[in-house]
């Protein structure tokens, strides 16, 4: 009789490929956050809720820098550790961006907004910063594994 079998080989992936996967996930960042930036900044306008379109933009300037160093073919290390770190702080901006809209205004910050806060959107950028930052760091390791020709 014929015997089939399930189990397919599977191709490793290269340091291209892993690369260019890296690449992607940046472009989908710096596309995701600026629909960010461009939604907050009609409805984050008063007092405090500036800082949600503060780092709505500061993540898609670091967006592209994760992009520009990842097509470099030697970045180097000190431009790496900044954007790394400004990925962190970005991250950081999330959780306090949910500590925000938990506790909500606080007396004497400018005008009050009483629209209800989606309480784990802000996540989004902790989420941006998190796959960001291994993808900086996956696509440079990857780069530096692959053959120079």
């Amino acid at each position: 009789g014929i015997v089939m079998s399930t189990v397919q080989p599977v191709a490793k992936a290269t340091g291209g490929t892993t690369r260019r996967i890296c690449l992607y996930a940046i472009v989908v960042i710096i596309g995701w956050s600026l629909l960010e930036v461009a939604s907050l900044a009609f409805r984050h306008t008063n007092g405090a809720e500036i800082y949600g379109v503060l780092v709505a933009a500061v993540a898609f300037a670091n967006g592209v820098a994760s992009f520009a160093l990842l097509r470099s073919a030697r970045p180097p290390i000190w431009a790496t550790v900044i954007v790394l770190v400004v990925w962190a702080v970005i991250a950081l901006g999330g959780i306090a961006g949910v500590v925000a809209h938990i506790v909500g205004p606080v007396a004497g910050h400018g005008p009050v907004d009483e629209r209800p806060r989606p309480v784990l959107a802000p996540l989004i950028f902790t989420t941006f910063a998190l796959v960001g930052g291994i993808a900086l760091f996956i696509g440079q390791r990857s780069a530096r594994r692959e053959p120079r020709v």
